[in-house]
C-alpha cells in the first residue's frame, strides 16, 4: 500500500483466513432484551423500538495474531489493513474516518518494536473510567478463562492511559514492570505477537459472562473472608446512593438535566446520600457500590460502577429521549441481577440540556 492508502477488514474474517488464531470462549445467541423494571416519562415509539432492536449477544473470543501493528488508542493493523469487528465494538461505519486519518499519517510515525507477546486491552474511550469498567477490565477475565496467568503476561498501553487504570491493574496483580507503553500520537507499536481479547458488551448488549467477570475482578482485587456454609456468599446492599454528574472536564459530558438542583434536593430529602465517585480512590468506589441497595443518577458512565453492586440492587437513571445514548445500563443490570429502569426526559437542546417533568421525578421517589 502507498502512503495514505486505506484498506479495512473484519478481524475475525482475517484470522479465519489464516492470519492468526482465534479461541472462542462463549457462543453468540439471539435474545430479546427484557423490559425495564421502570419506564416512565417522555417515552417515544422510536425509543422503545431502539430498546428492543438489539437482539444479538455476541460470543467472546481471544485472538492471537503475529506481526501486528497497534496505533493510536488500540487500532489493530495487519499487513497495512485496518481491522474492525463487532466483537471489538469497532464498526466500519463509525471507525472509518478515524482510521483514514491514522492511515494518512502512518508513514510518519515512529515504529516501536515489541518482541515479547503482549495483550491489547484498550480501544476507543481509553481515558474514560466507565469504559475501563465495562470494556477493558472484563477482558482480563477472558484471558484468565483462556488459561493465561495475568501476572506473567505483558500489556500494551498508550502513554496517556489515566492513573486510575494503572491502579486497577496493580490491584489485579499486574505491576508496572508488565506494562509496555507507547506514545500513541507519535508511535506505532510493532508487535511480534499480539493477544486481542474481545469485549463483553456489544453496543448495548452485555454478555452473561459479565457476572462472572465481576466476580473475578472483585475476588482478585478485593478478596473478602469466606462466609460460613449456609450463609449468603455476598450480603445485600443497604445504602441509597445518588451519583452526581462528574465535575471532571475530561469526561466530555454533553448532557445536562435542567432540573438537576430540584432532583438532587428531592433525593436528599428521601434519604439518599450524594456522592462523586471521581473524587474517591478506586477501593473507596468499589466499597461504595458493593454496599448499594439503590443507585440513582443521570444516565452515563458514572452509573457503570453498578458493575460491583450486589444482586438485587436497583439502578435508576434519568436521561433524554434521544436514540444516541443506547441502553447499555439495562443490559448490564440484567446480566448482573439488578432491577433497573429510566425516567425519560425531553430531547436535548442544542446546548445539551434536557428536562424531566417534576411529576415524573415525584413518581420515581414515591
Amino acid at each position: 500500500m502507498g502512503e495514505g492508502d486505506y484498506a479495512a477488514a473484519d478481524l475475525r474474517e482475517t484470522v479465519q483466513a489464516g492470519r492468526g488464531r482465534c479461541t472462542d470462549l462463549s457462543l453468540s445467541y439471539r435474545d430479546w432484551m427484557p423490559p425495564p423494571d421502570l419506564l416512565i416519562g417522555a417515552v417515544t415509539p422510536d425509543l422503545l423500538r431502539a430498546y428492543h432492536a438489539e437482539t444479538t449477544v455476541l460470543g467472546a473470543s481471544l485472538y492471537e495474531v503475529p506481526r501486528a501493528e497497534v496505533a493510536e488508542e488500540g487500532v489493530v493493523i495487519l499487513d497495512g489493513v485496518f481491522q474492525s469487528g463487532a466483537q471489538l465494538n469497532v464498526f466500519p461505519v463509525v471507525a472509518e474516518a478515524h482510521h483514514r486519518a491514522i492511515a494518512a499519517r502512518l508513514a510518519g510515525l515512529r515504529r516501536v518494536t515489541v518482541e515479547d507477546p503482549v495483550v491489547l486491552l484498550t480501544g476507543m474511550g481509553h481515558q474514560m473510567y466507565g469504559h475501563w469498567l465495562v470494556d477493558f477490565l472484563p477482558k482480563l477475565f477472558l484471558l484468565h478463562r483462556a488459561g493465561h496467568d495475568l501476572a506473567r503476561l505483558r500489556y500494551l498501553l498508550p502513554a496517556d492511559t489515566p492513573a486510575f487504570a494503572r491502579v486497577w491493574l496493580g490491584l489485579l496483580g499486574i505491576g508496572e514492570d508488565r506494562l509496555v507503553v507507547y506514545e500513541r500520537e507519535r508511535e506505532v507499536a510493532a508487535c511480534r505477537r499480539l493477544l486481542v481479547p474481545t469485549a463483553l458488551r456489544f453496543v448495548s448488549r452485555a454478555s452473561p459472562l459479565m457476572r462472572e467477570a465481576r466476580r473475578f475482578l472483585l475476588e482478585r482485587a478485593f478478596p473478602r473472608p469466606r462466609w460460613r456454609p449456609g450463609r449468603r456468599a455476598e450480603p445485600r446492599g443497604f445504602r441509597k446512593i445518588l451519583i452526581s454528574r462528574s465535575d471532571n472536564a475530561d469526561t466530555k459530558n454533553r448532557r445536562t438535566l435542567a432540573e438537576r438542583a430540584a432532583f438532587e434536593a428531592a433525593a436528599l430529602a428521601r434519604g439518599f446520600e450524594q456522592v462523586r465517585p471521581e473524587r474517591m480512590s478506586v477501593p473507596e468506589q468499589v466499597a461504595l457500590f458493593r454496599s448499594a441497595a439503590t443507585i440513582l443518577g443521570e444516565y452515563g458512565s458514572g452509573l457503570h460502577g453498578s458493575l460491583f453492586a450486589p444482586v438485587g440492587t436497583s439502578v435508576i437513571s434519568l436521561r433524554d429521549n434521544g436514540l444516541d445514548l443506547g441502553f447499555l445500563q439495562s443490559s448490564l443490570d440484567h446480566a448482573l441481577g439488578h432491577a433497573g429502569g429510566y425516567v425519560i426526559g425531553s430531547a436535548r437542546s442544542e446546548d445539551g440540556f434536557f428536562s424531566v417533568a417534576p411529576q415524573d421525578i415525584d413518581f420515581l421517589f414515591d
